[in-house]
Parts: structure tokens; sequence; C-alpha cells
């Protein structure tokens, strides 16, 4: 369980948060420290071993949003199982994250 950190460098720096377990609360001040630690200009949310995410992990993500530039943040998540995918489109995160599966 916790927060893998990758930088990939391209044409921009992109800081790719790798999750594992459940996210949500007990992760939260890892979570919030790789993303003010680690400034980039484009960030990718990999969700591919998350098992399970609640509201916490929700309300993580539009922090995360708010203090990158909100409607100007460069935000994509990838890999959602189809659990997650759903949570996802209820919350209507699709308008304010770019998902890879939508």
């Amino acid at each position: 369980m916790g927060i893998q950190v990758e930088i990939i460098k391209d044409n921009e720096e992109t800081i790719k948060l790798v999750i594992s377990g459940k996210f949500g609360n007990v992760i939260q001040k890892e979570f919030r420290k790789a993303y003010e630690e680690n400034k980039a200009k484009a960030y990718v949310i990999d969700l591919g071993n998350v098992e399970n995410m609640d509201s916490s992990g929700l309300g993580m993500m539009l922090l995360m949003r708010d203090f990158v530039g909100g409607e100007n943040s460069d935000i994509e998540i990838i890999n959602c199982s189809d659990h997650i995918l759903d949570i996802l489109k209820v919350t209507c995160f699709y308008k304010l994250f770019k998902i890879n599966q939508f």
C-alpha cells in the first residue's frame, strides 16, 4: 500500500503517481507530499493497483487539481479498474480530469 513517484522526462516534465491498495485517508499525507514536492507541468495518476477508493481519495485528487493549477491543470488518470471507473463516472470526474478509458 502506498505511493510510488516516477519522474518522466520528455518534452515536458511529467510526474507519475502510482497508487497501490486503498486510495483513501490512510495515504493522504503521502499523496499530498508526492505532488507538492515534485512540481511538474503534467501529472499522471496511475490507479491500476488500487483495490478501493473512498470519498477521501476523490477529495485528495480535487485538492491536487486545485494545487497544480485548477482548470489549467494537466492531470491524467490511467489504468482504472471497472469498479474505480464506475466511481469516477458517477462523480463526473471525467469533466475535471483526463481519464484514458473515456
